[in-house]
């Protein structure tokens, strides 16, 4: 399977995705037209490994949001559903310190989650640090697509980088430990430099 994905993704990389260049608002059309985009490379890598992807449903929420399977505080993936939930408020914030990357980031690695939901990984009990470090491996690898298809502006990268530490914790004990500020970092410059290293590594 390692083989394949990375055949895919590299096949892909030569496509087009159905939607423009980042914009600086993360309003409901710009969700909208990413989301699209991760739809159609998900779909087609999933696709050629005979897998039918269901595509998760994108809500945008004003503040934290109650969902299946427990609150969102700032993007979560609610496998029961197999949807994405986005606070807008911290989305917003954070775009507004790191960059509009932050808001991409946010997105492509809930998308991981569905992507690891369809390949039968969420089933494994494995450490939520691990799950969480490749659906960070699963986001580098969208923005290396992206950035083939010119769909990334300079700096964007970096953002992406700052945004996965960002979210990075040091509570090792917690059993919702999702990883360290470095950990999250590499982890997603390793799918961006290497994407079949995101189902090697994890």
């Amino acid at each position: 399977m390692k083989k394949q994905v990375l055949s895919s993704i590299i096949a892909l990389s030569l496509g087009l995705f159905p939607f423009q260049p980042l914009q600086a608002a993360w309003d409901r059309p710009t969700i909208a037209a990413v989301s699209d985009g991760l739809d159609a490379f998900w779909g087609e890598v999933l696709r050629r490994l005979g897998i039918n992807y269901s595509y998760p449903l994108v809500y945008s929420h004003r503040n934290i949001q109650s969902t299946p399977c427990g609150p969102a505080m700032i993007a979560h993936y609610c496998a029961n559903s197999n949807t994405i939930h986005l606070n807008m408020e911290q989305i917003n914030r954070l775009v507004a310190r790191v960059g509009d990357s932050a808001g991409y980031f946010a997105l492509a690695h809930e998308y991981g989650h569905s992507v690891q939901r369809h390949l039968g990984i969420l089933n494994r009990n494995l450490p939520i640090v691990v799950i969480e470090l490749q659906a960070d491996c699963l986001a580098g690898t969208f923005f290396k697509v992206s950035e083939e298809l010119g769909i990334l502006e300079p700096g964007d990268l970096q953002e992406g980088t700052m945004t996965a530490m960002m979210v990075g914790d040091y509570d090792y004990e917690h059993t919702n430990h999702h990883g360290t500020p470095e950990q999250r970092g590499k982890a997603f410059l390793s799918g961006f430099n290497n994407p079949q290293s995101c189902f090697e590594k994890y």
